[in-house]
C-alpha cells in the first residue's frame, strides 16, 4: 500500500504541475479539469528536461 501513496504523491506534485503549467500556456482555460492530459504533459516536460539535461553533461 505504501508503494502506491509514494507512486500517487509522486504524481501529484512533481508530473502534473508542469502539465498543467504547459497546458495553460498553450491557451487551455481549465487545466486543472484535464488530469490525463496534464499527466502526460508533464511526463513529456520532464522527459525533455532530462534530455537537455543530459545533453549539456554530454556537451552536445
Amino acid at each position: 500500500m505504501e508503494d502506491f501513496q509514494v507512486f500517487d504523491f509522486f504524481v501529484e506534485h512533481v508530473i502534473t504541475p508542469p502539465g498543467r503549467w504547459v497546458l495553460q500556456q498553450l491557451g487551455v482555460r481549465r487545466p486543472h479539469e484535464h488530469e490525463l492530459a496534464s499527466l502526460f504533459t508533464g511526463l513529456a516536460f520532464w522527459g525533455l528536461t532530462g534530455f537537455l539535461v543530459f545533453a549539456v553533461v554530454m556537451g552536445w
